[in-house]
């Protein structure tokens, strides 16, 4: 890194710890800068911007991933729906109408067990 460039991490850390984040005792992978945890739980480097899940078992790394991955397929869904809905605006076939209510539906029911997924493993 730069002098410059240096400076500027520093001084993001030293915003981050009066703003009441906690410096942690593990650095970032990609930088090697200390990584810290805010006030709202979230763990950041304040380096590269990147932010991190620290887990303490395999198990609990598991979990965190497919946690991850329930969202990411969520989020996805949740896109695809737009795009249906958008396409049910502009038809009036009734067999393609069938078709893309039967595909909103599906994405729906995909939407709904995977928020039932995530909330039952926040119990």
């Amino acid at each position: 890194m730069s002098k410059r460039s240096d400076e500027a991490v520093i001084r993001k850390m030293a915003q981050l710890l009066k703003s009441g984040a906690a410096m942690l005792d593990r650095s970032c992978p990609a930088c090697n800068v200390p990584l810290f945890r805010l006030k709202t739980g979230e763990i950041i480097c304040p380096s590269c911007g990147q932010k991190f899940v620290i887990v303490s078992s395999d198990e609990e790394e598991l979990e965190v991933y497919g946690n991850l991955v329930v969202r990411e397929l969520e989020k996805s869904a949740v896109m695809k729906l737009s795009e249906v809905s958008a396409a049910l605006r502009s038809t009036s076939d009734p067999e393609s109408l069938r078709e893309i209510l039967s595909m909103a539906i599906d994405l729906l029911k995909v939407i709904e067990l995977s928020r039932k997924v995530r909330r039952g493993k926040r119990s």
